[in-house]
């Protein structure tokens, strides 16, 4: 199997796992998969800088990374993430700076999204804009 293949595969099977993104039509779901690119990250390294612009979506293929919010007593854990799941929506729907850090805690790969592509294409589908929607309120009040 190619590289490019066994990319796509395991893509599409952690979009498969995000719940939300069950309700993409087959042509969605294929414009998406064109719009993502994906990285590998080392342990240690800081995905999201608190206080950034927010510029893309993230959804995690392999390994695990931490929410960190800076408060005025230093920085205090508030998640942690693994496999098909997601962070970075919240800049991105509310158009304000980044409001944690993210750390991978191992190698990580995620799946990147930029802002122009998850406005285009996740947020005109009403099922998936519904729940990005409850997941930034949620983590809203974190």
């Amino acid at each position: 199997m190619s590289d490019a293949s066994s990319i796509f595969g395991r893509l599409r099977q952690v979009l498969q796992n995000t719940y939300f993104f069950q309700s993409l039509k087959m042509s969605e779901l294929d414009e998406l998969i064109g719009h993502l690119r994906m990285i590998r990250v080392q342990k240690g390294y800081e995905i999201i800088k608190q206080g950034d612009p927010g510029d893309a979506f993230y959804l995690i293929s392999s390994g695990k990374v931490s929410v960190w919010k800076k408060k005025t007593m230093g920085k205090t854990k508030v998640a942690d993430l693994g496999a098909d799941l997601f962070f970075g929506e919240m800049a991105l729907m509310s158009n304000e700076p980044r409001n944690a850090s993210v750390i991978a805690e191992e190698v990580t790969e995620l799946f990147v999204l930029q802002r122009y592509d998850f406005e285009k294409i996740l947020m005109k589908n009403p099922t998936i804009a519904n729940e990005l929607k409850k997941a930034f309120m949620e983590r809203k009040n974190k």
